[in-house]
């Protein structure tokens, strides 16, 4: 296990130099300037050029890489012009309300959709089989900002029963975890019924294993047999549950948005909006950073979990 452990990291640096890399030329060939939120409209050429002097953007872009590249490393990701702040300081707010949306999203998301996939996997062509499916196929067809549209007109503006959202745990436990229901069950459904889906195809496929009956024949219980299907099963499970849970983490932008949840969708929104470019550098250089960690962690799980993943990874 440790020799996976050791290879997967190694492969996972080579992935995130070419991230910063790919990251840090988007940001400079978007329309605007970091000098931009420094000077006037009316500020001469002259004084636009000393300025970009004294922040390095007249050296060649190898040069203003590195330097990025080395800040970045020492937790340094630049300041923000708009907000007068270490855009690392944002970045740590912004993560930790992300991670928390996306924590309880992807809890409910993956733990509901696992035991539907279950269910519907284990009673396949039945009227709970075609109920799951029908779930599925609606979640994974309802855009998650029509959704929380929806929810926020509905549950928030006509029966008062939940807050538009915008709340926080400094607000109090009891009005953030209100403040969490909609924009949790907006952002979670896709990863529910893309977990029941995979569930169900993954216990279907494994159901009709030569195993199974063997498992039978050898005198274990209903029970027994069905968990050894489902540690079988729960392979292809984790590797979109990683992907997904990636993306919930990532934050998404416009559920944030319509809720007004200060994480990291929210915070790009408004730095695009300001031409913030710093923030918006940094925030999608933490996203894509997240990403890969993620996924790292589940392919370490799977290694963990299935003896086949183990030995393809060795």
């Amino acid at each position: 296990m440790l020799r996976i452990t050791v290879r997967r990291v190694a492969l996972a640096i080579p992935i995130l130099f070419g991230v910063s890399i790919i990251v840090f030329l988007l940001m400079n060939v978007l329309p605007g300037s970091p000098e931009a939120g420094l000077v006037g409209e009316d500020a001469s050429a002259e004084e636009r050029e000393r300025i970009r002097d004294s922040l390095g953007l007249n050296d060649p872009l190898p040069i203003r890489y590195g330097s990025w590249l080395l800040g970045a490393l020492q937790g340094d990701l630049g300041f923000s012009t708009q907000r007068q702040r270490e855009v690392s300081d944002l970045l740590i707010q912004a993560w930790g309300n992300t991670a928390i949306l996306a924590t309880v999203s992807a809890i409910f998301g993956l733990s509901v959709g696992l035991w539907l996939g279950y269910v519907a996997g284990t009673r396949r062509g039945k009227l709970v089989d075609k109920f799951v499916s029908v779930i599925s196929l609606a979640g994974l067809s309802i855009p998650s900002f029509f959704l929380a549209i929806v929810l926020l007109a509905v549950f928030a503006g006509g029966l008062k029963m939940f807050p538009s959202g915008g709340a926080t745990f400094d607000d109090g436990i009891g009005t953030a975890l209100s403040s969490l229901v909609l924009p949790v069950f907006s952002g979670a459904l896709v990863t529910l019924a893309m977990t029941a889906r995979v569930t169900r195809a993954s216990i279907v496929d494994v159901y009709s294993a030569d195993f199974v009956e063997t498992l039978r024949a050898k005198g274990l219980n209903e029970f027994e047999v069905r968990m050894h299907i489902l540690r079988n099963a729960i392979s292809p499970v984790l590797t979109t549950s990683g992907v997904q849970i990636g993306a919930l983490l990532g934050g998404s932008v416009l559920v944030e948005t319509i809720f007004r949840w200060p994480g990291m969708g929210l915070l790009i929104f408004n730095a695009i909006s300001a031409r913030d470019l710093q923030v918006v550098q940094g925030a999608t250089l933490l996203i894509a950073v997240t990403f890969v960690i993620i996924n790292l962690l589940v392919d370490l799980l799977q290694a963990a979990l299935d003896p086949r993943v183990r030995g393809a990874l060795t």
